[in-house]
């Protein structure tokens, strides 16, 4: 249930407006019978009746512009708090999880609003309409109240047969929406290359697949909840009208009721019929969300740990006949190495080797399979939440945020200017920073910035987090000569503590600039 994420107060206000709401129809069925009744026995003032009808219209629909608000509202807050919780689970749990994507994110969440929190809130909404126009009817006639009731219930029947048929279709539509969203994510970032190698059509064939199955899934998911709400409408009708309005007629014309009476009942008990149709509805409503929501609910509980407050002085870190599996592939060749703290080591392998996955392995983002590895001579094995905070990075590619200079190199925590400068100085982003400002936004994916630039950005925060070990991943594959030995005098020079390099094609000026260079194709 969506709502345990809202405002307990809220959805007290929310209920009590959402009652006041419903009494609408108690209203109107009232003023009904009175019209009705004056019309066989006019008696009073017309115009008085007519004024007290208006006026109570007008202070009804002021109830409801509020429970719309308050609606708005919790709506908000819930959906904040799944936002919140799916974001903290990503940015904390260290799990790259397939389930949480950008489709997720956005498309899904989107459908938990529209299908799982307003039908929710619906639901109390059509419950309160339901149980006020009851109470009433039954004041007036409880034998037609409970014929008209009974037959409105008829129509939960069909609930049964319908309602998984919308569950697998919903489940359908969602598996095919994200491959959707993962294939124009493709296409924007492949648009260039399309180009390039005038493979557009292509390129356009494939999304318009994907954009087709997408939509049939959609189609599908509709037309299953389409069916599923008229056939039960016109159930619903069958039952809830046409048998009570017969038996009602045959009340009237014996005695035991008068038509004023009748034609409230009549009034009120589409009041039984809507807000049960409008539940059933909702119900649908929520089960095309289960898949999406069952992604959801596996880390709600989610809770993010802290970060070891202090870690020990880096001494050493030694892997001792080392192997991940990946498959039926072994990776890292029962690996043995050792690294000392202040050495500058270069490890040298070709492509394909699993250089990305001994860095995953030192980070303790990757267990080993077979082997040890051990920080300072203890077990530092798979262990992230302590292995990491030995380390920063620098990558080929670095991550570059749509924000300033500063926010990069801080990412938001509270650092002295003195600091950030005395960083920036050192990654050589000095001339930048006076001819932008470090409140200088670099664009998306870093676009105004040069590829030296971005990396020595990348550069700085590593020196600002004061982490013993830097870790290098082919940090200079994608520059020119000139930039990539700049680059390295900048990390091996100005860098105090232990860096590890790994690469497969660097110039022999830069290699001289390690203390050792350790050839992992050899072990």
């Amino acid at each position: 249930m969506t709502l345990k994420y809202a405002s307990k107060w809220k959805l007290l206000v929310f209920a009590v407006f959402a009652a006041a709401k419903a009494l609408q129809a108690v209203f109107i069925a009232y003023v009904f019978q009175e019209f009705i009744n004056f019309a066989g026995n006019p008696k009073g003032s017309l115009l008085q009746l007519t004024i007290k009808a208006v006026v109570g219209i007008v202070l009804f629909a002021c109830l409801a512009l509020i429970y719309q608000i308050i609606q708005a509202n919790i709506i908000k807050d819930v959906n904040l708090k799944i936002k919140e919780q799916a974001t903290k689970y990503l940015l904390y749990s260290d799990n790259s999880d397939p389930k949480f994507d950008l489709s997720f994110m956005t498309n899904d969440l989107k459908q938990v609003e529209s299908h799982r929190v307003e039908a929710e809130l619906d639901i109390i909404f059509n419950g309160l309409q339901f149980i006020a126009a009851f109470a009433a009817a039954m004041l007036s006639s409880w034998a037609l109240s409970l014929i008209f009731l009974v037959a409105s219930l008829a129509p939960g029947l069909l609930q049964n047969v319908f309602g998984p048929k919308i569950e697998a279709a919903s489940s359908a539509w969602e598996g095919e929406n994200s491959k959707y969203t993962e294939a124009m994510t493709d296409t924007i970032n492949f648009s260039a290359f399309a180009r390039l190698y005038d493979a557009e059509y292509s390129i356009y064939s494939r999304m318009l697949h994907y954009s087709q199955r997408m939509e049939t899934a959609l189609a599908k998911m509709k037309k299953a909840e389409m069916v599923t709400t008229e056939v039960i409408t016109s159930f619903a009708y069958v039952c809830s009208m046409i048998i009570p309005f017969s038996l009602g007629i045959y009340f009237v014309t014996q005695g035991q009721i008068t038509l004023g009476t009748f034609m409230m009942i009549s009034q009120l008990a589409n009041n039984f019929i809507n807000p049960i149709v409008g539940i059933f509805s909702s119900v649908n409503d929520i089960k095309t969300s289960n898949p999406i929501w069952e992604k959801f609910t596996a880390v709600a509980d989610f809770t993010a740990k802290e970060s070891a407050a202090d870690r020990d002085e880096f001494k050493e870190l030694s892997l001792d006949d080392a192997s991940v599996q990946r498959g039926d592939r072994k990776l890292l060749n029962n690996l043995d190495l050792t690294v000392k703290n202040g050495e500058k080591v270069l490890l040298e392998a070709p492509s394909g080797w699993g250089k990305t996955t001994l860095l995953n392995v030192l980070v303790g983002r990757i267990k080993l399979a077979d082997g040890h590895y051990e920080i300072n001579g203890e077990d530092a094995n798979g262990d992230w939440s302590k292995d990491h905070e030995y380390f920063s990075f620098v990558q080929q590619k670095p991550y570059i945020l749509d924000d300033t200079i500063e926010y990069n190199i801080s990412l938001g925590r509270e650092v002295s200017r003195e600091d950030l400068l005395a960083v920036c100085q050192k990654a050589g982003l000095t001339s930048l920073i006076e001819e932008k400002g470090l409140d200088y936004q670099v664009g998306k994916e870093g676009k105004n910035l040069s590829g030296g630039q971005g990396q020595r950005l990348e550069i700085a925060r590593a020196l600002l987090a004061k982490r013993p070990v830097l870790l290098a991943d082919e940090a200079t594959s994608a520059l020119d000569p000139r930039l990539s030995k700049q680059i390295h005098q900048t990390i091996l020079q100005n860098f105090p503590g232990t860096v590890i390099e790994v690469a497969h094609k660097i110039s022999n000026e830069e290699i001289a600039m390690f203390d050792r260079v350790v050839n992992l194709a050899e072990k």
